[in-house]
């Protein structure tokens, strides 16, 4: 059996496209096939599929009409043949070489369902480390996986590795047609699953970049994240869950470049500040 399925959505991203799939193909850790569902794209992304898979026989391309990554990512799943199942958007990649490796290892130690990196988010200009994993660590209760993967601050899918069955026996989909996908379901399979570990000394790279899907602003962009937002919170008052004491959530509201007006709300707490020194608290 092959140890990991690597599934990366694609759409239009011709720029980033190589560096995505060269970031895998240069791991130390080889036991892997890469499913590339093709999206749709307009741009030159199909070529470069094709002439990647044509170098490589781990290599599969899917092709679909333009559907959204939950699409692509449930056809992934459905056809992935590796023990575990790792999820790459096409436009980041991975910034070490032994990053498949040791999360693969990690997960066979410990027993583990999932096991998560490190996250660098950036551009070409400048990054920053959003979620940064100090040691090692093996945790089964819910919340504690929460705190360490930082939902729902960074309630990503990627940057981590699950055991297939495991997903499988969830039940688990992404949410067909809807974007912030991710926010809708990583709270759930960490909840779904057994052991995380979490991985020292390996991250993912997150390009941040102003076209992506859910960069661009759009009615339904703004609709999809209000209502990820509140399936997740409806899932953790179900479970009885509090992430009020490690999450504090910052909005703010820009005219021409400048923050004019901010919220800051934790637990139940709201506090408004207007111009930077008119502040008020709301909520109770």
């Amino acid at each position: 059996m092959i140890k990991i399925s690597v599934i990366i959505p694609v759409y239009n991203v011709e720029m980033y496209l190589r560096e995505c799939l060269d970031s895998i193909l240069n791991q130390t850790f080889s036991d892997f096939e890469i499913i590339c569902v093709n999206d749709g794209a307009t741009d030159s992304s199909l070529q470069i599929l094709n002439e990647y898979a044509r170098t490589d026989k781990r290599i599969t391309v899917v092709n679909q009409k333009n559907s959204g990554p939950s699409v692509s990512r449930n056809k992934g799943i459905q056809l992935a043949k590796g023990e575990y199942i790792a999820f790459i958007d096409s436009d980041d990649y991975l910034l070490n070489n032994d990053y498949l490796e040791k999360l693969y290892n990690a997960c066979e130690k410990h027993g583990a369902d999932i096991a998560v990196a490190s996250i660098i988010r950036g551009n070409d200009r400048k990054s920053v480390n959003i979620l940064k994993i100090d040691s090692e660590k093996i945790v089964s209760d819910y919340r504690e996986k929460l705190r360490i993967c930082d939902v729902p601050k960074s309630n990503y899918v990627w940057n981590k590795l699950y055991k297939k069955s495991s997903w499988l026996n969830s039940g688990l989909r992404f949410p067909e047609g809807m974007l912030y996908e991710d926010i809708w379901l990583t709270h759930k399979i960490l909840f779904y699953t057994g052991k995380l570990v979490a991985v020292p000394d390996i991250a993912y790279f997150y390009r941040k970049r102003q076209k992506s899907i859910v960069k661009t602003r759009s009615a339904k962009c703004t609709e999809d994240c209000k209502l990820a937002e509140k399936e997740m919170y409806r899932f953790f008052d179900e479970h009885n869950i509090d992430v009020s004491d490690y999450y504090v959530k910052t909005k703010k509201y820009k005219f021409l470049g400048i923050t004019f007006f901010k919220t800051i709300s934790k637990s139940n707490k709201t506090k408004n500040v207007l111009f930077n020194f008119i502040k008020w608290e709301t909520g109770c």
